[in-house]
């Protein structure tokens, strides 16, 4: 059986599958459980149905991640390029000297 857990919000907390005896179980205190499948991220209950999100509520709950500078990221490079590096600056601090 699927079923979703929700709370007096009509927040979804989660969702999952068990066996018809266990059914009542998966709900904790101060919380509700429906039959049913449900995405958390794009849907909630309203007056024990599932309703689709606003995008206003799907973009509060789900806030795009900050736009990060170019230079602040981070840099995949391998092994072998990283020891050209290190080599290049043995070389420039060699000839300092």
């Amino acid at each position: 059986m699927r079923y979703i857990v929700y709370n007096q919000k009509g927040k979804i907390l989660r969702t999952g599958t068990c066996s018809n005896v266990d059914f009542l179980l998966q709900a904790g205190e101060d919380e509700f459980i429906m039959e049913g499948t449900a995405n958390d991220a794009r849907q909630k209950i309203v007056n024990g149905r599932i309703v689709d999100k606003t995008p206003q509520e799907i973009e509060a709950d789900n806030p795009k991640p900050p736009k990060i500078p170019a230079e602040k990221q981070s840099a995949h490079i391998t092994n072998e390029q990283w020891q050209s590096v290190l080599d290049r600056l043995s070389a420039i601090e060699k000839s300092k000297k």
